[in-house]
């Protein structure tokens, strides 16, 4: 079994953490918006009021990191955040 100090050769930073985060965030968005299966459930259903607030939260973290992160993945982010925006509209007015 390994020791706990041969687990990670190198401490995982603050930033790091965060852009795991809003993949996740990306995730459960895209997942409550009900347009692909949650990736816990599979199961594809609707919950507008978490998407919502996944997508506040990728709004409110994205900006602590933008700097940090290489051109790529910026442009990456902003593309989804977009998308998310738009389709969040799109479901809640069901269209």
């Amino acid at each position: 079994m390994d020791k706990p100090e041969e687990k990670l050769k190198e401490e995982l930073k603050v930033e790091e953490l965060l852009s795991l985060t809003l993949v996740q965030l990306i995730a459960k968005a895209w997942s409550y918006l009900g347009l692909v299966s949650h990736p816990e459930t599979g199961k594809i259903k609707a919950d507008l009021d978490q998407a919502r607030l996944a997508i506040d939260s990728i709004e409110a973290i994205y900006p602590l990191i933008k700097d940090k992160l290489p051109e790529e993945d910026r442009k990456g982010v902003e593309l989804e955040l977009t998308n998310l925006r738009l389709n969040y509209v799109k479901q809640r007015s069901g269209k």
